[in-house]
């Protein structure tokens, strides 16, 4: 099983700025990933039959969601994968709108690495905290004051 690439449709982030105003001790930060559909694809290689030419296209949402709610940022695209049986994995789609849990796992991990990352950019233009925490190097005894 293999994710060959993926791309990105749209990007969107928004700021609250009458929320960000008022004095806030904590800020949670959720992402989330959601698979919207998984249809089949085919691969135009001369000289391989159409069923090794067989990949999946897997829509996905990734979003993430500031509490109290200063912002979010949402990324859309599709995930193109390649699977050893894709036909079950689309009959698994199909019937309960699930993919095999061993799929599942590999492709959300692979969306949050690259959302994340991009998500971070996106952060940092419109000056909301980052949706995770970045390292940071202090002096002894000093104690963390992130927020998020």
């Amino acid at each position: 099983m293999v994710i060959l690439g993926h791309s990105v449709k749209s990007v969107s982030a928004d700021k609250n700025t009458a929320k960000i105003d008022k004095k806030v001790d904590k800020i949670d930060i959720n992402s989330t990933v959601k698979i919207k559909s998984v249809k089949e694809r085919k691969m135009n290689i001369t000289g391989v039959d159409s069923e090794k030419n067989s990949i999946l296209g897997v829509d996905f949402e990734f979003m993430i969601k500031y509490s109290p709610d200063i912002g979010n940022i949402n990324i859309n695209g599709e995930v193109i994968y390649k699977g050893t049986v894709n036909k079950k994995i689309l009959d698994s789609w199909k019937k309960d709108k699930k993919l095999p849990i061993d799929v599942d796992i590999e492709i959300k991990n692979f969306l949050l690495r690259k959302c994340l990352l991009c998500a971070i950019h996106i952060s940092e233009e419109m000056q909301l905290p980052p949706p995770i925490s970045i390292p940071r190097i202090r002096k002894k005894n000093e104690q963390p004051n992130y927020i998020g």
